[in-house]
């Protein structure tokens, strides 16, 4: 019990550390706009581990800028240029030099690790197991809001904020901040933001995309190596499939999209296989059709995602559709 309760402190400490390292690196920036610094407030002040890691970085940070001052220091910066500089090169030409090494060096000892990553480290992962939902709060004031059976992997750099969605699904509030695009990877294409609400799913060989409220900027590649763009205002949805083919843009069904979030499936006229497809993602007991005649029959209503009972009463009332369960882990339905 307590080693598990050390793992879980350790879990949580390096959290905090990852979400430290964001907000320093965004504060750097003197153009950093005053809702952000608001926002970085907030999540401070949240927990005191968030307090504790933002100081500590604080302290490298400072460590650093005092290192760089050591003349060993110095000569270790000034070996790493390279070779000395000619008798005949000016002054003012080695110091600038000497002075973009030392930075390089100050960089070495304090910028926040995931800074010097290389060009695709693991991420941050966030997962969800099957019934489960999760919503996991981003350091600069995005949220994402993970379906059941869905991963993701989040990493932030300088330059873009990076979210790779691997299973299932999610839906995305993102802060806007056109400096710093939100690009969620998924399937064969990418799919960007600025300020937005936007859901992606994937699906085994293809990849659905909706957007709530905002714009979006949709790329794939085709097997070609050509490009595929296309691009989303708010209230359409399009798809792409493994190849980069991309959908043309339809209006969404609003009450559908956001029903997963609710918990609710807005069902209207769907084959029954695929509303079990559906339910079972939400469920480790799978229903399975056990008779051919119900392969063809067609289903409306509204049905809560994790109440299986309910909803196997409703088809028996409704479909005369009958349940047997086989095992802990199957319920087989028929006539």
């Amino acid at each position: 019990m307590n080693m598990d309760r050390e793992n879980a402190n350790r879990g949580v400490q390096a959290g905090s550390q990852d979400e430290a390292e964001q907000w320093f690196a965004r504060l750097l920036d003197r153009n950093c706009p005053p809702q952000q610094r608001a926002a970085f407030e907030r999540w401070r002040d949240a927990d005191p581990a968030h307090a504790q890691a933002y100081r500590e970085l604080e302290l490298l940070w400072k460590r650093s800028e005092e290192a760089i001052k050591d003349p060993a220091v110095m000569e270790a910066a000034r070996r790493a240029l390279g070779h000395e500089p000619a008798a005949r090169t000016p002054r003012r030409w080695a110091l600038p030099a000497l002075a973009a090494g030392l930075a390089m060096l100050a960089a070495l000892f304090a910028l926040p690790r995931w800074l010097s990553l290389p060009a695709d480290p693991a991420g941050t992962a966030y997962s969800t197991a099957a019934g489960q939902q999760r919503t996991v709060q981003l350091a600069d004031g995005s949220s994402i809001l993970l379906d059941t059976d869905s991963q993701i992997s989040v990493r932030y750099s300088s330059r873009t904020r990076r979210v790779d969605l691997l299973q299932g699904q999610a839906q995305f509030t993102v802060q806007g901040n056109h400096a710093w695009p939100f690009v969620v990877h998924a399937g064969s294409g990418t799919v960007t933001a600025v300020g937005t609400q936007f859901q992606v799913r994937v699906n085994g060989t293809s990849t659905d995309v909706a957007l709530l409220k905002g714009k979006l900027a949709i790329a794939t590649q085709v097997a070609d190596g050509t490009a595929q763009n296309a691009a989303l205002i708010g209230g359409e949805s399009l798809g792409f499939d493994q190849g980069g083919h991309i959908t043309p843009a339809h209006p969404l069904d609003l009450q559908r999209a956001q029903g997963w979030t609710q918990g609710k499936l807005f069902v209207h006229d769907w084959r029954l296989p695929q509303l079990l497809l559906e339910m079972n993602r939400y469920s480790s007991t799978k229903l399975a059709i056990g008779d051919p005649s119900l392969q063809d029959i067609h289903v409306s209503g509204i049905f809560r995602t994790n109440d299986q009972q309910t909803f196997l009463l409703l088809l028996q009332q409704g479909w005369d559709i009958h349940a047997r369960r086989v095992g802990h882990t199957q319920i087989v339905l028929s006539r």
